[in-house]
């Protein structure tokens, strides 16, 4: 089975000399016994032993993280807590509005509980055209998402910078916030004025428009308290997302 985030990991891992954490939770609730559930969990390990050889055949340094528990969605944040991890690497999980609404999904519970950038990787295809799209609310309501909107601003600069990313920006605009001051905007994202899109919509449809109008590899976005514009997104594009959590105080 093709693992997509392993594979970006991988490829992170090697661009910035840093060690990998290869996590899996399974369980079965007809394996009753001590004995079945450490079988199981052995076998697992066989097999996570054996696609980790590639990334280790390239020399980065990777790690084993395995464990039993039912609830595997609140397991993955505590699993991250627990490796210190800088970063996690997840494949996206596509879902309707309505199972979103209905269900707390694995992706909606990492993003509400990990307190580091996510990575929901949609394929295992290379980042060939090298743009980054950092999505920027044009007009923050208030101190949390202006720091938010700062924070992405810098770290998209940091990201283009170091991976040789051309970086573009680009803001939704609806309803009665449809004026669009692109020089204003360029500005407060430091960049010159070609490299910044206006999408009209509700954000993850807005920002999804200009992610494929410029065929953005990945698209950095802010995810503030009580947002889905993130989650929204992810099912939206077919594309990498780089979530950020809310800035703190």
């Amino acid at each position: 089975m093709i693992q997509p985030a392993l594979i970006k990991g991988e490829w992170i891992c090697q661009e910035n000399n840093a060690e990998l954490t290869a996590y899996c939770c399974i369980y079965d609730e007809d394996l009753t016994s001590e004995a079945d559930q450490q079988r199981e969990l052995d076998l697992t390990r066989e097999w996570l032993e054996r696609i980790v050889a590639h990334p280790r055949s390239k020399g980065v340094n990777v790690t084993i993280q395995l464990e039993w528990n039912r609830d595997w969605r609140q397991a993955i944040p505590a699993a991250v807590a627990a490796a210190k991890a800088d970063m996690v690497v997840k494949a996206a999980s596509k879902h309707t509005a309505i199972r979103r609404r209905l269900m707390k999904t694995s992706d909606w519970t990492l993003l509400r509980e990990t307190k580091v950038p996510v990575l929901l990787v949609s394929g295992t295809e290379a980042w060939e055209s090298r743009k980054l799209l950092a999505a920027v609310k044009q007009n923050p309501e208030d101190a949390v998402r202006e720091k938010l909107n700062e924070r992405i601003v810098n770290i998209a600069h940091a990201i283009a910078d170091g991976a040789g990313f051309e970086l573009y920006a680009a803001v939704a605009i609806t309803g009665d916030n449809m004026h669009f001051d692109r020089q204003r905007f360029a500005d407060a994202c430091r960049l010159p004025r070609n490299r910044v899109r206006s999408g009209a919509g509700a954000a993850h449809k807005g920002i999804a428009s200009v992610a494929d109008e410029i065929d953005a590899d990945i698209i950095l976005v802010g995810n503030p308290a009580g947002s889905d514009t993130a989650v929204s997104l992810i099912d939206k594009v077919n594309r990498d997302v780089l979530v950020l959590p809310q800035a703190k105080n």
